[in-house]
């Protein structure tokens, strides 16, 4: 009886009705007998619709039934992440994969609560432990690569996530093995090109291998308008799974607080969970979406509803972002900007929004490059901020980063601990997430002894979680701060900046490779940007001997980013109405 009502609910579900397919499976709570297939079943379409009540009273009778099944633990796993309750998450997870070692869905979603926990050296154990005994689930290989990641592993990120995405993975997983390319250390001037060291041309010609791979949506045909930009505001929307206390919400605010609603009406698409700088940003917006768990038709609809003339996407290939929907060329516009430093690959994107640092004629960065006068990013100093501290007498200078480890590259560790080694008695203070695990911490020590760097002159930091002030606050311990290389800091280098810290970078070839470039250059401040790596060594050992010269930038940096324009919201927000108006208008 029960392989019967299976059958009919599969049945059901070939012609797309899962609704029907579900009423078929309910009886199978009240039955006198077990179930389980009907159960099994029940509960994963639950899920599917988001409906955790009905999953969680399913698995409940399965489990009472059968308390011993992996899968039954694993689906329950899932029901708790629907249901946000982590706790619950990790026990069931742990139970499943206790019953059966490499469960896949219990060890994927076990490794990415423990990487949300930051347990980032526990997540990768269980992933590789779920890896071998199922080399191919590309569930699992994605969540370990998303952890390779957050420990700074860069290399071993990317190859897992393209093993996952050409293992039929999902779009997030052709995502990932996108977003992971842009990690990679560029070819250096005697270092030709390979895998772990590709040159842009091949990052954009896989972006678009992989992009190909996204299907658009069968659209029907948009509505005419009526009306046209020019006799009217320009109508754009801003997608994104970041308007929250993350870098996209920060660098965005300036153009809501000050675009000219004559010229521009801004539409805010939130995709993602709001906090208290949502809430911020959406006071500056009258016309706001919460998109979130929406389905990408909706979406477009509500798009064609407002009428909008740009899309304006902030995500690109991160975790959240919506690619079909970009596919589907559901505006007459759509560009990229911030939230992904490089060309999607995808042919529906008519530009990516940079500046001419970043973006510098005939960059293979992007197929269509559009720039903003200046620098690409706006600053909004934290009103928070403490002062700025005065130059501190100490033996050594002390060199810093506070970027987050996906970006700390084997290059990156060599020039920094090459730059350290070159000054008796400095030391390098970092500060990130991943740290907070002391086997993350074991792991970076190790690869910088592996260049040569003492541990006695390296400080590795856990997070600081208890609020921005106090996170700047750390500055005051830092002489020189250093970008690293190919991914550059954003945040992070105008955080410096602003608490008086200067800040050293090498720019590379690669859009994601010159926002230090972008940053100084655009604030008047290009006597920190290196030409080579030597360069960098010694502009850092004369600013290291230059105890006077920083002292002075301590007390006027603030004063020089506000001087240069590093800050004028008004300003940023017109000249970017302007690439907008033209770039439409073209």
């Amino acid at each position: 009886m029960d392989h019967q009502i299976v059958a009919q609910a599969h049945q059901l579900l070939r012609r797309g009705d899962v609704g029907a397919a579900i009423r078929q499976l309910a009886p199978a709570l009240q039955a006198s007998a077990p179930q389980p297939q009907s159960l099994r079943l029940l509960a994963r379409l639950a899920l599917h619709q988001q409906d955790t009540a009905l999953a969680s009273r399913a698995l409940q009778t399965a489990l009472a039934a059968w308390p011993d099944d992996a899968e039954l633990h694993a689906l329950s796993a899932a029901a708790a992440k629907i249901a946000g309750d982590p706790d619950a998450l990790v026990g069931a997870a742990r139970r499943a994969v206790a019953l059966d070692p490499g469960e896949p869905l219990a060890t994927a979603l076990l490794t990415e609560a423990l990487r949300d926990r930051l347990q980032v050296g526990e997540a990768i154990e269980v992933a590789s432990a779920g890896l071998s005994r199922r080399p191919d689930d590309w569930g699992t290989r994605l969540a370990r690569a998303d952890a390779l990641q957050f420990a700074g592993e860069a290399e071993a990120a990317e190859r897992d996530a393209r093993h996952a995405a050409g293992a039929g993975g999902s779009l997030q997983a052709v995502q990932m093995a996108c977003s992971t390319l842009l990690y990679l250390d560029e070819p250096g001037p005697d270092v030709p090109a390979d895998p772990s060291r590709p040159d842009a041309e091949t990052v954009l010609a896989r972006h678009r291998e992989l992009s190909a791979r996204m299907p658009p949506l069968l659209l029907p045909p948009p509505p005419g308008s009526g009306d046209a930009p020019g006799s009217r505001p320009l109508r754009v929307a801003l997608l994104s799974p970041d308007l929250r206390r993350h870098p996209v919400g920060q660098f965005v605010e300036p153009l809501l607080a000050a675009w000219d609603r004559e010229r521009i009406r801004p539409f805010c698409y939130n995709d993602g969970s709001p906090d208290a700088a949502t809430a911020r940003l959406r006071a500056r917006c009258s016309d706001w979406r919460d998109i979130r768990g929406e389905h990408d038709m909706r979406v477009i609809q509500r798009l064609r509803e407002d009428r909008i003339d740009v899309l304006v996407d902030l995500a690109g290939h991160t975790h959240g972002s919506r690619p079909q929907l970009l596919a589907s060329r559901c505006v007459p516009r759509q560009f990229g900007y911030l939230g992904y430093l490089f060309d999607t690959g995808l042919d529906t994107c008519d530009g990516v929004i940079g500046d001419a640092f970043n973006l510098p004629p005939g960059t293979p960065s992007a197929r269509r490059p559009l720039h903003v006068p200046g620098s690409f990013l706006c600053y909004t100093p934290p009103a928070d901020a403490p002062a700025v501290a005065p130059g501190t007498a100490r033996d050594g200078v002390v060199f810093g980063s506070f970027n987050h480890l996906a970006k700390l590259s084997p290059r990156t560790v060599a020039l920094w601990s090459r730059t350290v080694l070159s000054l008796p008695g400095a030391r390098l203070v970092l500060c990130a997430l991943g740290l907070a695990d002391p086997a993350i911490r074991t792991r970076i020590q190790a690869r910088f002894a592996a260049a040569g760097l003492p541990a006695d002159r390296l400080e590795l930091r856990p997070p600081v979680t208890s609020g921005l002030p106090a996170f700047l606050a750390q500055y005051a311990d830092v002489d020189i701060a250093l970008d690293p290389l190919p991914f550059n800091g954003g945040t992070t280098t105008l955080q410096a900046l602003w608490q008086g810290v200067p800040v050293l970078t090498l720019p590379g070839e690669r859009m994601a490779a010159r926002s230090g470039l972008s940053i100084l250059a655009g604030a008047g401040l290009s006597e920190w940007v290196a030409e080579d790596e030597d360069d960098f060594v010694a502009r850092a050992c004369r600013l290291a001997d230059d105890g006077r010269a920083r002292a002075a930038w301590r007390r006027g940096l603030r004063d020089r980013l506000r001087d240069a324009g590093s800050c004028d919201a008004a300003r940023f927000a017109d000249r970017f109405a302007h690439l907008l108006e033209d770039a439409v208008t073209r």
